[in-house]
């Protein structure tokens, strides 16, 4: 069994690369929003934007979401299990965390589903929907 210091050290390590995947996945988020805006921005000068480019680029945000979703739900996961691990070794520490990964604005939460689904949205609306 592994002691506190061990499981809070691994948990860090699982916590940093999740965020390095976190980075990776916001940076494409805002590429995503980039090329939406970009393809709202010449439907409302009058230029010729071919449903192929719309297709494309609605296929892109939606697999950016779902891998962005999935590093939110795996940070979930980490601290689940974490928590539950560090409480087994009868650690304070284990019901701070239990607290923290049960709370509603939590990581891989029903509230960070729904904002996850709300980005894909607001993006494909950007995309099919521009500015009359």
């Amino acid at each position: 069994m592994m002691t506190e210091y061990e499981l809070i050290s691994s948990m860090h390590l699982a916590f940093t690369q999740n965020a390095i995947y976190f980075l990776c996945m916001t940076i494409l988020t805002w590429i995503a929003f980039n090329l939406a805006n970009g393809i709202r921005i010449a439907v409302n000068r009058g230029d010729t934007v071919r449903n192929i480019a719309k297709i494309f680029l609605s296929i892109f945000c939606v697999f950016v979401g779902f891998f962005f979703l999935n590093v939110s739900l795996i940070g979930g996961g980490i601290l689940d299990s974490y928590a539950t691990a560090i409480s087994e070794v009868e650690s304070t520490a284990g019901d701070r965390l239990s607290a923290l990964s049960t709370s509603p604005g939590s990581i891989g939460s029903t509230l960070q589903i729904l904002f996850h689904v709300f980005i894909v949205i607001f993006q494909l609306t950007m995309i099919w929907f521009p500015k009359p």
